[in-house]
């Protein structure tokens, strides 16, 4: 607490600063989130386009599982989050790669050593969609790109709840602020609270 006439000290002054530039560091980051969270709330859909190709592959008739999908996935030199454990069936697989800017839905035959790729391309607004949903609930990254952007994506909500934290420190050491930082504060209790009421009633 500072005195009407003193100068806020070290301490506050600190936490000012800091205050300052993490919401200035994670604000490209919470906007990602920000905007994808309007089109997933309004149910707007991907709308990728899509194309296809035929290519040769080398297959080693020994290798099955994961090693036949890495010795694919190596020749046509691709890389992401990989869906796919190398199962046969009918002579043929189907593995899944997928990154922010697309997918690729690879379909091996096995027989005629080929590969058909359907590749579907992302616009700027479903890349924002993908970086939303993933990594995600129930999914396990293995590329680490996907690593990285979760290692970010939590770190942007512990930052979000630091700038939390040293606001409402920052609102109480203001006096001259005190009077609408409650008025504020009330309306959001009030808010969140009545539309909660509102869905478990």
């Amino acid at each position: 607490m500072t005195e009407p006439n003193r100068k806020p000290g070290g301490f506050y002054r600190w936490n000012r600063q800091l205050h300052l530039y993490l919401g200035i560091a994670v604000s490209p980051i919470l906007l990602v989130f920000a905007v994808s969270t309007l089109f997933l709330n309004h149910g707007v859909k991907p709308n990728p386009s899509e194309s296809k190709e035929t290519v040769p592959l080398t297959l080693d008739a020994a290798l099955e599982g994961k090693a036949l999908v890495a010795s694919v996935l190596e020749q046509l030199g691709m890389s992401g989050e990989v869906a796919g454990n190398g199962q046969i069936r009918n002579g043929r697989t189907l593995i899944r790669v997928a990154r922010p800017s697309g997918a690729k839905i690879v379909a091996v035959d096995i027989a005629k050593s080929e590969a058909q790729i359907t590749e579907r391309s992302f616009g700027l607004l479903d890349r924002l969609r993908y970086l939303h949903l993933n990594p995600g609930p129930h999914k396990s990254p293995s590329w680490i790109l996907s690593k990285a952007w979760g290692w970010v994506a939590d770190a942007t909500v512990y930052i979000a709840l630091l700038l939390t934290l040293t606001g409402f420190y920052l609102w109480t050491v203001l006096k001259s602020e005190r009077k609408a930082g409650l008025i504020a504060l009330g309306t959001g209790v009030f808010a969140f609270s009545f539309i909660l009421y509102a869905l478990i009633v």
